[in-house]
């Protein structure tokens, strides 16, 4: 991309892209190593970078989840207002400043969209995940995803068509589609190692959830209801009159009950009330 960027004569805005989204993973990579995890490498592409994470609990701890994610679009907007400042004091001229406050500023705008796999799509899945389960969250996000690539391929098409090359919302809008259609295909496997996590290691465990579910409720499904650093107890609803009789009156199994059923018997279809037997 530099060699390209020098016969192409942009080779300074280039550089600038590449030194602003580096600074962004930094800021990922920086608050992910504070928190205890471990930067296995930090990639940057044509249009942006990742951190590559690795520790035990990646991407199932809400509070972690939200601190890494958020760790680098504030890099940007801190480099944005730190620049405004040295502009308005005269100490950075007014047309080498407002490039790269522009260029900050749209990275932490875009990045910030709740859309997976966006920083702000991290950041809203981490919340929704506490009230509405893992795969829920993620389902929600991921249809968010396909709604603003939707909204930004056919604005970048009218823009062509009107005489005004918007190429980068095409490639951004793109981007969020081929990553929707993929968190799509991979949300029951994340589910799966979602679980496999709270099945090992309940460390992070802080809240005992009370869930009532129907009798005839697959136990997958139950499962998927699960949310983090919680333990779940579950309560089988025999009737309409669960809340009038009490929930001492149904009977009940545990988490590591729906967990043992799924990953040592395999029972991911059968309805919850087999447990009971």
């Amino acid at each position: 991309m530099l060699i390209y960027a020098v016969f192409a004569h942009v080779f300074w805005p280039v550089l600038r892209l590449f030194a602003v989204v580096l600074l962004h993973e930094m800021g990922h990579a920086v608050v992910a190593m504070r928190l205890g995890y471990h930067i296995e490498s930090v990639e940057l592409y044509p249009f942006g970078g990742v951190a590559r994470i690795s520790g035990k609990h990646v991407g199932w701890s809400p509070r972690d989840e939200v601190l890494i994610a958020v760790s680098g679009p504030l890099v940007n907007l801190t480099l944005s207002l730190f620049t405004i400042l040295l502009m308005l004091v005269g100490w950075v001229p007014g047309e080498v400043a407002r490039p790269f406050i522009g260029m900050n500023f749209t990275l932490f705008f875009f990045n910030m969209l709740p859309a997976l796999p966006l920083d702000g799509g991290r950041i809203a899945r981490a919340g929704l995940s506490l009230t509405r389960g893992f795969e829920k969250s993620t389902e929600v996000l991921t249809q968010m995803s396909f709604a603003l690539s939707t909204i930004l391929i056919v604005l970048g098409g009218v823009a062509l068509w009107l005489g005004y090359p918007e190429a980068g919302m095409l490639i951004l809008g793109v981007f969020l589609l081929v990553s929707a259609i993929t968190l799509r295909r991979q949300n029951r496997y994340d589910l799966l190692r979602f679980l496999d996590h709270k099945r090992r290691d309940h460390t992070d465990t802080k809240v005992l959830r009370t869930l009532i579910v129907d009798s005839e409720m697959g136990i997958g499904k139950v499962a998927s209801k699960f949310v983090p650093e919680a333990y779940h107890v579950i309560y089988l609803q025999r009737n309409y009159d669960i809340f009038k009789e009490g929930l001492a009156d149904q009977p009940m199994v545990e988490e590591k009950e729906v967990l043992r059923a799924i990953f040592d018997a395999g029972m991911w279809m059968e309805p919850i009330k087999s447990l009971l037997q």
